[in-house]
């Protein structure tokens, strides 16, 4: 009788369409179980538009990443490029805060050391990509302030879509973001300058499943120019060890 009655009241609660709000969707989605540590070998292609042709270089890189279940930090990461071998050694560091806030030290190998990125230059393109560093940081859910405008379909997926405002010192004026309700795995944001004028798309798909975590397999980030750049996972290792060592500004710089 107590499961009949339970189900009953779970077929109710869909049929009078219970509303979530904005922060109850990003709530779920920054729940989604992740690996405490893991590895992504990551392929990088630039395309740049020149009258109706196209122009493309191809990079490489292998990321680190790992979680904190407390201290300081949330999570950090360091991303290291190994192809072309012009820019072999280049790299990102990441220190994540439990605020949300982002420490980041980028590394040339002719730079000799870590160049900590200041607020102001978090609006520079990353190694000339359509990524700025900005879009590199991991945000939180207090960062931003949220607000549902309904749902929609994307790619035959039904999707919440969120505008997220940001609380702090930020390159964008909103973001409006597709999350679709099934998974909660966020499959689309756009980067708005003002109230209309928007900048960038970053599309997220063909999602990878392994050992229980979930991650995109596929990012494209359009600029409304018509240049792009495109992210793929070539290889993704969740809960592998990674030891502390690998996460400073030492190994940043290490050949």
């Amino acid at each position: 009788m107590i499961r009949i009655l339970t189900f009953c009241t779970l077929i109710f609660s869909i049929l009078i369409g219970k509303d979530i709000t904005a922060y109850e969707v990003m709530e779920r989605v920054y729940s989604l179980k992740k690996p405490k540590t893991s590895i992504m070998e990551i392929k990088l292609e630039l395309v740049r538009k020149k009258g109706k042709r196209e122009k493309k270089k191809v990079r490489e890189f292998i990321r680190y990443e790992k979680y904190y279940d407390s201290g300081p930090y949330r999570s950090k990461s360091v991303s290291r490029f190994t192809e072309p071998k012009m820019i072999n050694g280049t790299g990102l560091l990441s220190w994540v805060e439990r605020d949300g806030n982002t420490q980041q030290w980028f590394f040339l190998p002719k730079l000799k050391k870590p160049k900590k990125i200041s607020t102001k230059e978090k609006s520079k393109s990353f190694l000339n990509t359509d990524f700025i560093y900005e879009d590199l940081e991991s945000r939180s859910l207090g960062m931003d302030s949220l607000v549902s405008i309904g749902t929609e379909f994307l790619d035959n997926l039904q999707c919440h879509v969120i505008i997220a405002w940001p609380n702090n010192t930020s390159n964008y004026f909103f973001r409006k973001i597709w999350i679709n309700n099934q998974n909660w795995q966020i499959c689309k944001v756009e980067y708005y300058t003002n109230e209309t004028t928007k900048e960038k798309t970053l599309f997220l798909s063909k999602f990878i499943e392994k050992d229980g975590f979930t991650t995109p397999g596929k990012f494209i980030m359009e600029v409304v120019n018509g240049n792009k750049t495109i992210m793929e996972i070539i290889s993704f290792q969740p809960d592998i060890g990674l030891k502390e060592e690998i996460f400073s500004k030492s190994f940043l710089v290490k050949n």
